[in-house]
């Protein structure tokens, strides 16, 4: 009887199926051409688009050595991976309708609510099921223009060294131009006047949809102080979908406890219920249920309203 020799694997054509996996996201979410992401690990596109669709005739092995390069310096870890579980409440679905539309029709759209209330992970979420989303978040360092630019080119890329901010503009506009990607910026009650117009010029000359996620208060500012109202008209005239007035609810209230902590009976989440509308919100409900699920994984407390209003003494509430 004649045993035939086992067939060697070939270890070169090999697919690390994580790094391919982190890959096809990362090229997803980026927005990036293929020729553009062959330029930065300086391979031929078409190397790019047979590792990308698994018909690579090379030596896979030392593709992915600058694959996993280029990971390491341009992957947003944040964006990876979402939660557990993105819960949906009226707020985030009105949020949600925003986003949506101004990514379709291009448009300029806001997104104003209390601290709390979800806008962020609403945003994140967005950002992870639309990956060529670029999402900025502004603070007080961002009040320039200059500044908010740099945040967007950090999430774009692609733009080069320039010699000013007007050219950094220009080459972000050609760069971003025809793309039709959703920019969006979070607490954008922090952007001045100066950084509302730059916005504004990458919508019109980029056809970028762009939506402004923030506090209530953002909206004051896009209607103009008196004696600057002229100022933001060509802001605020731009807006072509606003959602603010959120609903907080006592089925949110229980969806969101649920996600952390299953099966609290009638009484904690009528406790939750009052504290969501509070200062805080669903925020403060959230920080409130981690440290009950703290205290009763050290200490064995059972998960009721005593611990409940046990945990509250942690936080800052009254």
């Amino acid at each position: 009887m004649t045993v035939e020799p086992a067939v060697k694997e070939d270890l070169s054509k090999v697919y690390d199926e994580n790094l391919h996996d982190r890959f096809c996201l990362w090229k997803d979410q980026s927005g990036r051409s293929l020729k553009g992401i062959a330029g930065m690990i300086n391979r031929s596109t078409a190397a790019v688009s047979q590792y990308v669709n698994r018909i690579y005739a090379g030596n896979v092995q030392e593709v992915e050595k600058d694959i996993k390069n280029l990971l390491e310096r341009e992957e947003d870890l944040q964006f990876v991976s979402g939660p557990k579980e993105f819960v949906t409440t009226n707020a985030s679905t009105l949020i949600w309708e925003v986003l949506q539309f101004c990514d379709q029709k291009q448009k300029m759209g806001a997104a104003l609510a209390p601290s709390g209330t979800g806008k962020t992970e609403t945003c994140k979420e967005y950002k992870r099921v639309n990956r060529a989303t670029v999402f900025v978040t502004a603070d007080i360092t961002t009040k320039t223009p200059s500044q908010i630019l740099r945040r967007v080119i950090e999430q774009v890329g692609g733009v080069g060294r320039k010699s000013s901010v007007s050219d950094y503009l220009q080459a972000l506009i050609a760069r971003l131009k025809g793309t039709n990607r959703l920019l969006i910026i979070d607490d954008a009650h922090f952007l001045s006047w100066e950084a509302f117009e730059l916005v504004r010029k990458l919508h019109d000359c980029a056809c970028l949809g762009i939506v402004y996620v923030g506090q209530e208060r953002l909206y004051e500012q896009m209607k103009g102080t008196e004696g600057r109202a002229y100022l933001f008209d060509q802001i605020y005239s731009r807006i072509a979908m606003k959602r603010d007035k959120f609903r907080i609810s006592k089925k949110d209230t229980r969806a969101i406890a649920e996600s952390h902590c299953p099966g609290l009976d009638g009484e904690c989440i009528d406790f939750l219920a009052a504290r969501a509308k509070g200062q805080g919100r669903y925020r403060y409900v959230t920080n409130l249920l981690d440290v009950a699920m703290m205290i009763n994984e050290q200490y064995g407390n059972p998960l009721g309203l005593p611990l409940l209003m046990e945990s509250e003494k942690f936080l800052m509430g009254d």
